[in-house]
């Protein structure tokens, strides 16, 4: 049965994240609504990771077997024609059995947007509409401090029983900015559960000189999970990419 890689872009700001749950329509959910609707079959799909509720992706990742005989043309096509407005298949394409979305993902990236300038009623769902005045410069030092491998235990949301080894390796925090709009670009490997929004939210603390780097530091040595009180918007937050090996 053949297996099918897709790259899919989302606005997640009205859903309650990738992952199907009970609580809300999810992701995952309206894809495989499609599918069903397409094959007449139930089908799961599996993607590189979870998303939070009201979180973007540009390129979020997912694979799916089935035995129906369509063209790649035919299926981007016939999906794309069962989906929302807000949900769009950009690629699809056959792979090896073996590959795996989450387990074969050598890199992730999350890009993070604050509107540092006046209030955009337009884009007040696509990025953080910051109402106070940062210190970028300080900001992207305090920034520093997250780069290489740490016990992130302070500035995640996961719990020591389902993740036991909290350590993860961030390669390189880079800030770039375009007139008023900052974006925060995260890379590794993997992240944990709100891992970026965390340190975000506490990097707008320091930018704002309600922390200072020693407080980060402290805060990201003590593992502490009551440590961190902020989590920045989740609306802020995409998904860009997430690359794979070529050896599967």
């Amino acid at each position: 049965m053949p297996r099918y890689k897709c790259v899919v872009q989302y606005e997640g700001y009205n859903y309650v994240g990738w992952q199907t749950q009970k609580n809300g329509l999810a992701i995952q959910e309206v894809i495989e609504r499609a599918l069903f609707s397409i094959t007449k079959k139930k089908i799961d799909i599996i993607s590189s990771g979870r998303t939070d509720a009201k979180v973007h992706a540009m390129n979020q990742v997912f694979h799916f077997d089935s035995d129906c005989s369509l063209s790649l043309f035919d299926w981007k096509k016939a999906l794309n024609g069962h989906l929302p407005d807000d949900i769009y298949i950009k690629t699809i394409e056959i792979v090896q059995n073996n590959f795996h979305s989450r387990f074969h993902a050598i890199n992730k990236r999350y890009d993070y947007y604050i509107n540092l300038g006046e209030y955009d009623a337009f884009n007040r769902h696509l990025m953080y509409q910051c109402p106070h005045e940062l210190d970028v410069e300080y900001m992207e030092r305090c920034s520093k401090l997250f780069i290489g491998t740490h016990d992130f235990s302070t500035f995640c949301g996961n719990s020591y029983t389902t993740h036991p080894n909290q350590t993860r390796k961030v390669n390189s925090i880079i800030f770039s900015r375009d007139k008023d709009i900052l974006k925060i670009s995260y890379e590794g490997k993997g992240f944990l559960r709100y891992m970026v929004r965390m340190i975000t939210g506490a990097l707008i603390e320091a930018a704002r000189h309600r922390l200072s780097y020693d407080d980060l530091s402290r805060m990201l040595e003590s593992k502490n999970k009551d440590a961190c009180k902020w989590n920045a918007k989740p609306w802020g937050l995409y998904l860009v990419k997430v690359d794979y090996t070529t050896e599967i």
